[in-house]
């Protein structure tokens, strides 16, 4: 995991993921087209924000933002 400014990176199955904080303090979860990277982010984000498909990201609530960094932080482990 690579953090800087609000900015989030992590590698997943070599997948490069983005997390970015907004103004409210809420996060977008953000990455390439993969589908086994997709399998994995998605549980992740279901049901701790929503999908927005004109932008092609997930955002997550503030309440969810550390248990979702947590998560993603193990997936980038392995």
């Amino acid at each position: 995991m690579y953090q800087r400014d609000g900015v989030w990176t992590f590698s997943i199955h070599g997948v490069l993921v983005y997390v970015r904080e907004l103004p409210r303090n809420n996060i977008t979860v953000f990455h390439h087209i993969c589908s086994p990277v997709r399998e994995l982010v998605e549980p992740v984000c279901r049901g701790r924000g929503y999908w927005r498909s004109e932008h092609k990201n997930w955002l997550v609530f503030e309440q969810f933002k550390g248990i979702v960094l947590e998560d993603l932080g193990r997936l980038a482990l392995g």
